[in-house]
């Protein structure tokens, strides 16, 4: 079973020299069932997340104009196993990536990274996986340009288009699907040392790529 503190310890450690800016995760207020860990930024973005929905948070400057925002989540809760209440933790990982000026709150998220383990044999969404947002980005600026100019006939425009294509965001991208072993598309939360690697080797592998 992951222990908590371990874990974010373990990232805290072994994220930071990748960082010029002090790298932390901290807790952050929420649910009483639901310890979180944020990483603490330094300048502000807009979040846009499923169970969030818009929500102003801090990012991290992480090179050039990029930036990053990072949430863990341990959900407490309580299964019945063999007619016995038995208590578990899941584990959500939300990592978010964004571009744009340092005094501007409205930042482009480009892309999340999301690993869950809610212990779920009969999961469909492979673990971790990709979401890309990007497209929204450039939706709600043209969306905000049509407003200021009062082009209504251009909003209507817009939606129609968007009708006609289906939005990507709603997909979880696969990261590390095993199908080569003829295994599933699953991997679980069960190692810190495992998770910190993760972490570091997903980092360094979207900083070569946006480089």
């Amino acid at each position: 079973m992951i222990d908590s503190k371990t874990l974010i310890d373990s990232i805290n450690s072994g994220c930071k020299s990748m960082f010029l800016k002090p790298f932390l995760l901290k807790k952050y207020p929420s649910h009483p069932n639901i310890l979180t860990y944020r990483l603490e930024g330094n300048s502000n973005a807009i979040n846009r997340f499923e169970y969030l929905s818009n929500e102003l948070v801090k990012v991290l400057h992480w090179f050039s104009d990029f930036w990053i925002f990072i949430e863990i989540r341990f959900i407490s809760n309580e299964i019945v196993e063999k007619r016995k209440k038995v208590s578990q933790t899941n584990i959500s990982i939300s990592v978010s990536v964004f571009q744009g000026d340092d005094e501007k709150d409205m930042k482009y998220q480009l892309f999340r990274a999301e690993w869950d383990d809610f212990n779920n044999p009969e999961e469909l969404h492979s673990q971790p996986h990709w979401h890309i947002t990007s497209n929204q980005a450039i939706e709600r600026t043209l969306l905000e340009y049509a407003v200021d100019f009062e082009k209504s006939d251009f909003v209507s425009m817009l939606e129609q288009e968007k009708e006609k294509v289906f939005d990507v965001n709603k997909i979880h991208f696969a990261m590390n699907g095993n199908w080569q072993n003829d295994q599933t598309n699953i991997h679980e939360i069960g190692d810190e040392r495992k998770i910190v690697k993760w972490f570091r080797g997903m980092l360094k592998h979207i900083r070569t790529e946006l480089e």
